[in-house]
């Protein structure tokens, strides 16, 4: 791309936003004349209850659910003034998106999305990597894609402790952690702990993507759906008193053991540059493109060892 952003690359923090669903779970259909662009919002009936002086406060999920999607579809209204349809299934909502007409949006979203239609070989759009994208562009990029594929609970818990919120990445796109990892830390300052890639080799065997980062520092990004922002909120405040240092992950880290050979490791059901052996994460990263290296200077203390997680 040149110094120069385009008029048909239009981007602001709306659409912005909208790509940021797309790219997490959305697929894009034209038929017989009608284009669509449907995007799942995964969905569990879940209790969550937030620790409180006293007792538990629980969080009314499909309350919040119903609210943010209505904040949603305004939003995306104003954008793009084409029909909306919520259609609520038993595992996820799907928020339909229906455009009569080839109209100059749907033009600019396929544009941006390189003409692919399904978020499972999608990539973060090249414009937000533009040095001319300002950072709220960008930060809505990121909370479109948690408000759809991001979760907290106290399950994403570091092994010290510490909470994190999850990015989760279909196992079937290998390239968009790295790239979403770049977004945050490179062009966004906001420190990643860790991927944990779906290789048989992180004991993950052929499972989603997770990009780790600590509450306190997504705190930058938020939610829009009110349940996951309160409890992002909660677990902030737990952690008030906690001096760790937050540590971007600095690309490479000292290997503390070799991990077992896995027959899967070799499985066709991985792309080309994972289907081997990896004894770390980060050596995955490289793999599939990170351009992320260390600072000078003790690349092997401590801080930067490569810690399992149980």
């Amino acid at each position: 791309m040149t110094g120069v952003i385009l008029a048909n690359d239009y981007l602001d923090p709306d659409v912005a936003y909208l790509l940021g669903m797309i790219v997490a779970r959305g697929i894009l259909i034209e038929h017989q004349g009608v284009r669509e662009i449907v995007i799942e919002f995964p969905y569990q009936n879940l209790n969550i209850e937030i620790d409180e002086v006293g007792g538990h406060r629980q969080i009314d999920i499909p309350q919040s659910i119903e609210l943010g999607l209505g904040r949603i579809r305004e939003r995306v209204l104003e954008l793009l003034d084409c029909d909306i349809k919520i259609n609520r299934l038993d595992n996820n909502i799907h928020m339909v998106l229906i455009m009569t007409r080839r109209t100059m949006s749907w033009r600019n979203i396929s544009l941006h999305l390189e003409n692919k239609t399904n978020f499972r070989v999608m990539n973060v759009p090249e414009i937000l990597f533009h040095p001319e994208i300002t950072t709220d562009i960008r930060m809505e990029f990121i909370r479109g894609y948690a408000d759809v594929a991001g979760n907290i609970r106290r399950a994403n818990r570091y092994i010290d402790g510490r909470n994190r919120v999850r990015l989760d990445v279909l196992n079937d796109n290998w390239q968009l952690p790295v790239q979403l990892c770049r977004l945050l830390q490179i062009h966004l300052n906001i420190p990643v702990q860790n991927i944990t890639w779906g290789h048989p080799n992180l004991g993950r065997d052929l499972r989603e993507h997770q990009i780790n980062i600590f509450v306190s520092q997504f705190e930058r990004v938020g939610f829009s759906f009110e349940h996951k922002q309160q409890v992002l909120n909660h677990l902030i405040e737990q952690e008030a008193d906690n001096n760790a240092d937050y540590k971007p992950c600095p690309g490479r880290r000292r290997l503390r053991r070799k991990k077992p050979i896995d027959p899967d490791e070799n499985s066709e059901r991985l792309p080309e540059p994972v289907r081997t052996h990896f004894d770390a994460y980060w050596q995955i990263c490289k793999a599939m493109g990170c351009v992320i290296e260390p600072e000078p200077g003790p690349l092997f203390s401590a801080v930067n060892e490569d810690i399992e997680e149980t």
